[in-house]
């Protein structure tokens, strides 16, 4: 019975990377879990949490064999084996919450307060110091619930994860105290999210302005050699461009596989067909590219900004696989090593320019790629999507064949729209491409194949109070954290002296 409430914890845990509209029964995956650790001892606890934070991540990060394989270029066993570190490893979020909630919980009831401050002061603090793991946020399981993915225009990622937190705490309470009277805190709590912004809605409405783009995703070209694929993509291309007639343009990372700087014969062959084709007057392009001309370059996934002349407006470079967006300590170290023995290039994710702001007319946009998509937007020092009214997410995910990393890019996109407040489009191939408002309402979302789809567009030019205050929330959480644990503290020694006298 034990084992099979754990499946279930975790069934319920992951449910909403398969299906995302299902975001509630993350709420529910508490009471199993809990039930499970509260007549048990510490180990026994940490036994029980660690088994369903292993099944979690192999239910939701099972994908990241195939990036782990490309980085490392090693053999079966050995990617497996440290596919099962890294899965042991983000388990260990959920013992560490298991452990200190169980501590700071009331002896004879459940605080969901504890609970959720316990859980959102934790994950700031790997956030912080320890992002091994930046896949693995609990409020990535609500993006579909824009009642709360709203929220985090306030305190980002880690207060809709309270908010998230705080409902399946007191349904665990509920369960574990039956009684009707309990549910009025939690009728309260959704009365009061939806009544918030209605009071603050006027905040975010600055200088705004309408614009229609075209999101444009070519199929990808099956050929028996590379140069008839390079000829099929670039027919492809032009054929779906030939009928866009917006001002812009967008296609994902990696649209076009042959080096656009340094292959002449195919650059002008494709230029040449755009000319006659292209209506529109800019287009970005995705393609794989060299720095410069020179064979020593170094090539890049790039994004071109191209003006109906087939001038080069703007160049946006990554190049990286999504391992080497882990961040922890000791990281350059660790990576050096890799470096040395396995492999790995620890420079992959090094950047030769930056993303510049472009005017076209009010559009001012942030391009993000690929891997970028899981990191915050907003930080203490410098926000990368201040002053921009538009975010673009350009990505190729079809070499990832997982439903699951599909579903949490897009949870993520939603996020960085609703942190920074500012409208989001992804036109990604092999993945969901679509428009997410600056409140993180998710208005398209599509697989699109070797067809475009026109987005109007609404934007802000007001900056979210997160932005402003990145770190003005998460800080009254962790103090009221702080305190709550002091006063345990002192209390616990306080009894011990006293049984001792």
């Amino acid at each position: 019975m034990e084992f099979i409430l754990i499946i279930l914890s975790s069934l319920l845990f992951t449910a909403p990377y398969y299906f995302p509209a299902l975001f509630f029964l993350s709420w529910f995956a508490f009471i199993p879990l809990i039930y499970l650790i509260r007549e048990y001892d510490y180990s026994h606890s940490l036994i029980i949490a660690l088994l369903v934070g292993f099944l979690n991540s192999v239910f939701t990060l099972h994908w990241l064999y195939q990036p782990l394989n490309l980085a490392l270029k090693m053999p079966f066993s050995f990617n497996l084996f440290i596919l099962f570190l890294y899965f042991l490893l983000s388990a260990l979020p959920l013992v560490f919450w298991v452990i200190i909630n169980k501590f700071l919980q009331p002896k004879y009831s459940y605080s969901p307060i504890i609970a959720a401050l316990s859980w959102t002061v934790l994950e700031y603090l790997r956030f912080e110091f320890f992002n091994f793991n930046p896949f693995n946020y609990f409020a990535y399981t609500q993006s579909d619930f824009s009642l709360i993915v709203q929220y985090a225009g306030y305190g980002g990622i880690f207060l809709v994860s309270f908010i998230s937190v705080l409902i399946a705490s007191y349904l665990v309470k509920i369960y574990l105290e039956p009684a009707w009277k309990k549910l009025i805190p939690l009728l309260f709590i959704f009365i009061l999210l939806a009544v918030i912004p209605l009071f603050a809605k006027m905040n975010f409405e600055e200088e705004v302005s309408r614009e229609s783009v075209d999101l444009l995703v070519a199929e990808p070209a099956a050929a028996a050699n590379n140069f008839e694929k390079i000829e099929k993509e670039i027919a492809n291309l032009t054929k779906l461009i030939k009928n866009n007639e917006n001002k812009i343009i967008f296609t994902p990372e990696k649209t076009l596989s042959f080096d656009l700087i340094r292959n002449n014969y195919y650059r002008d062959q494709l230029f040449a067909k755009l000319e006659d084709n292209l209506a529109a007057s800019y287009l970005q392009l995705g393609a794989v590219a060299a720095e410069n001309k020179n064979y020593k370059s170094e090539v890049y996934n790039s994004l071109f900004l191209l003006s109906k002349e087939m001038d080069v407006i703007q160049r946006s470079n990554k190049q990286g696989n999504i391992m080497t967006e882990i961040n922890f300590p000791f990281l350059e170290e660790i990576t050096g090593l890799m470096s040395d023995y396995l492999n790995f290039n620890p420079g992959s994710a090094k950047k030769t320019s930056s993303t510049a702001e472009v005017d076209i007319n009010d559009l001012a946009y942030l391009n993000l790629f690929a891997e970028e998509i899981f990191i915050p937007l907003v930080d203490r020092k410098q926000s990368r999507a201040a002053d921009r009214n538009l975010i673009v997410h350009s990505a190729a995910e079809g070499e990832f064949k997982s439903r699951v990393y599909n579903n949490l890019s897009f949870a993520a996109a939603v996020f960085r729209a609703s942190e920074s407040r500012t409208d989001l489009i992804r036109v990604v191939r092999g993945g969901f491409s679509g428009y997410i408002t600056e409140r993180g309402k998710t208005v398209l979302k599509s697989r699109l194949v070797n067809s475009s789809q026109t987005v109007n567009l609404t934007l802000n030019k007001g900056q979210s109070y997160y932005q402003r205050y990145p770190l003005r929330i998460i800080i009254i959480l962790t103090a009221i954290f702080s305190l709550i644990v002091i006063i345990k503290l002192i209390i616990l020694i306080k009894n011990k002296w006293s049984s001792r006298n």
